[in-house]
């Protein structure tokens, strides 16, 4: 068996050796900088006894210089080295690099509004794109501002928009922008494809996660209903899906905004009227929720997507 000494060389030159790391770490510019405005706090011994943090500390990169949070080298990815004395010992802890920070930032945002069925262009849109060019545009425009500012200062009892119009006016376009408008101060919305959004809830029941994707949108803290009456309506879409979810956003009075081409009275026929027959009755209760919860709002003009 070969001796302590022969693996690691003679005591001169493992000093040696030593001695030459001390020095190249201790000429690294940051650990230099370090040394220097501690010490009043180290001793030699001390910087001898902790060497192998100082070496660890300058292997890394202490400044950010734009790389992005994959591509971070640092031994704790997404953290940059501190050294500080604690205990009449050099010790390294790591704090948060800006692309960490940026990354997580990042992730909240793209949580912040949750989408079911909704186009790439309706997600990105934003309150200032709004076609002002009409009347009827503008005071959406004015309303749509001001819900936004009551949501953001925390007013209760804040009702939403009942969009409605002809199609291709830009109403889902406008939803899209007030959940950008609330997702620059931090709060979250939901956006559903309503007719879809109805249809993925059948494969619920095979799965068992009906109950669940119900609850989500339920009980989303901005929930924004698009393009409500185009659904087929059946008595189990009607008195199962959209009559329970509205109860519930009425009675907790949760921000709800939605999209239609029909107008109050044209949604309330729609709801009504099933391969059952007519149930005037279950129709007026729910437009009473919508009613309780939205202000409508009609856009007319030309199709906007022709644009």
């Amino acid at each position: 068996m070969k001796s302590f000494n022969h693996i690691m060389g003679e005591s001169d030159d493992l000093s040696k050796r030593i001695e030459k790391i001390k020095k190249v770490v201790i000429n690294d510019p940051d650990v230099k900088q370090f040394l220097e405005s501690h010490k009043s706090e180290l001793t030699n011994a001390m910087i001898d006894e902790d060497l192998n943090i100082l070496q660890e500390y300058k292997d890394q990169r202490k400044h950010y210089d734009g790389h992005a949070y994959k591509d971070c080298p640092n031994f704790v990815k997404g953290h940059i080295p501190e050294l500080y004395v604690e205990n009449k010992h050099i010790k390294i802890r790591y704090l948060p690099c800006p692309c960490k920070i940026k990354y997580d930032e990042e992730k909240f945002n793209a949580h912040l509004i949750t989408s079911h069925h909704m186009q790439r262009d309706t997600l990105n849109a934003k309150l200032e794109d709004i076609y002002m060019d009409r009347r009827d545009r503008l005071d959406v425009a004015m309303a749509a501002n001001q819900i936004c500012d009551k949501i953001t200062n925390h007013q209760s009892q804040v009702k939403g928009l009942y969009l409605y119009g002809p199609f291709g006016t830009g109403k889902s376009f406008i939803l899209g922008a007030i959940a950008n408008q609330l997702k620059t101060e931090k709060i979250p919305s939901t956006i559903v494809y309503l007719p879809e959004f109805i249809r993925s809830l059948k494969g619920g029941f095979k799965d068992g996660s009906f109950e669940s994707k119900l609850a989500r949108v339920r009980e989303a803290n901005i929930l924004m209903l698009d393009d409500i009456g185009a659904e087929e309506i059946t008595p189990w879409a009607r008195d199962e899906v959209i009559g329970p979810l509205l109860h519930y956003r009425m009675v907790q009075e949760l921000p709800t905004f939605f999209s239609s081409n029909l107008s109050f009275e044209e949604l309330e026929y729609h709801l009504s009227v099933t391969r059952d027959g007519t149930e005037k009755t279950k129709a007026a209760r729910i437009m009473e929720r919508i009613k309780t919860l939205s202000d409508p709002y009609y856009l007319e003009g030309k199709n906007y997507r022709n644009d």
